[in-house]
């Protein structure tokens, strides 16, 4: 069975705000999610949050699906 992708990403993001990486990596800061979300959509880029676990959660902007096969790649590369 493949793993469900659990990362949430743009409209599953369901916190009031997040502290927000821009998509060179700079540190923007805490933000209502809505406008971290209109800052990715006016790039063409995906709100992606990467440490749910923080507060607020961590977002990045990214290439969602550049994002994703990295990651494969890197798991594949452990193994």
């Amino acid at each position: 069975m493949p793993d469900r992708d659990t990362t949430r990403i743009n409209e599953r993001i369901r916190v009031p705000e997040v502290r927000m990486i821009d998509e060179n990596g700079e540190q923007v800061g805490i933000l209502p999610t809505d406008q971290a979300l209109r800052m990715a959509q006016d790039r063409e880029l995906d709100l992606v949050e990467v440490a749910a676990q923080s507060r607020p959660p961590v977002c990045r902007i990214l290439d969602y699906s550049k994002y994703k096969y990295e990651q494969a790649q890197k798991a594949k590369q452990a193994k």
